[in-house]
C-alpha cells in the first residue's frame, strides 16, 4: 500500500538558488583587493604599494620643489611671495566656483610671476590688487558670501596679504622668521582645504600645503643655524 503521509522536505529537496545572506565583513572580505570594474582580478600585492606611493605625487613634487628652493635660500624674503600667489589663486577659484581648472589657474599665476620679474616689476603689488579686485567682485556676485568656506576667502586672503606687507616693514631677520610662521600658518590654511575638499583641487591642496609646510620648517632650521 502507498504511503501518502506528508513529510516535512529534507536539507536535499529544498532549492538551493536562494540567495545566501553575507554579512557586511564577509562582503569586504570578498571584495578586498579587487579593482574597479565587472570580475575584474585582484591587484598584485607587489603593485599596490607603488600605486599608493603614486597617489602621493603632490607631495614628491612638493618636497623635491621645496628641498631644490631651499638650497639657495637666503634671508627667507623672498618666499613673501608665497603669501599674495595663493590668496589670488584661491579668490579666483572661489568666484570662478570652477575647482577643475586650479592647475591651470596655478601655471597662468606661477607664469605672470615669471614676466613680471623678467620685466623688472614686483608681482607683489598686481597680485594684492587682483585679490581686492577679485574679493570685491565676489562679494558683489554673492559668491564670496556662500557656505562657511566661501566666507572665509576674503578675510583670509586679505589676511595673508597684510602679513606680507608685515614682513616687509620689519628688519630682514625678523622678516625672515616671520615669513616661516606665515608658510606654517598657510599650510594649515592649505591642509583646511584638503580635508574640506572645496574651493581648490585636493591634489593642489596637498602640494601647497607640503610645499609651504617644507618650506617653513626648512627656513627656520637655516635661520636657527646659519
Amino acid at each position: 500500500m502507498t504511503d501518502f503521509t506528508p513529510r516535512s522536505p529534507s536539507s536535499d529537496d529544498r532549492p538551493t538558488d536562494q540567495p545566501t545572506i553575507q554579512s557586511d565583513d564577509q562582503a569586504a572580505n570578498q571584495d578586498a583587493g579587487r579593482t574597479p570594474g565587472r570580475g575584474a582580478a585582484p591587484r598584485p600585492g607587489w603593485l599596490r604599494a607603488p600605486a599608493a606611493l603614486g597617489r602621493r605625487w603632490p607631495t614628491w613634487l612638493a618636497l623635491a620643489w621645496a628641498a631644490f628652493s631651499l638650497s639657495d635660500v637666503t634671508d627667507g624674503l623672498e618666499y613673501t611671495i608665497v603669501f599674495v600667489v595663493p590668496a589670488a589663486g584661491y579668490l579666483f577659484l572661489a568666484v570662478a566656483d570652477r575647482r577643475r581648472i586650479t592647475w591651470a589657474v596655478v601655471l597662468a599665476a606661477l607664469a605672470t610671476v615669471v614676466i613680471l620679474r623678467v620685466l623688472g616689476i614686483d608681482p607683489g603689488p598686481p597680485l594684492a590688487l587682483t585679490v581686492i579686485a577679485l574679493a570685491a567682485l565676489g562679494l558683489i556676485n554673492g559668491r564670496l558670501r556662500g557656505p562657511h568656506l566661501y566666507a572665509l576667502q576674503t578675510p583670509g586672503a586679505l589676511a595673508f596679504i597684510a602679513y606680507g606687507l608685515l614682513v616687509v616693514s620689519v628688519p630682514p631677520v625678523a622678516g625672515g622668521f616671520l615669513v616661516a610662521a606665515g608658510l606654517l600658518g598657510h599650510a594649515a590654511w592649505d591642509a583646511y582645504h584638503w580635508r574640506a575638499d572645496k574651493i581648490v583641487a585636493r591634489s593642489f591642496a596637498e602640494w601647497c600645503g607640503m610645499l609651504d609646510l617644507t618650506l617653513g620648517l626648512g627656513l627656520l632650521v637655516i635661520l636657527l643655524t646659519g
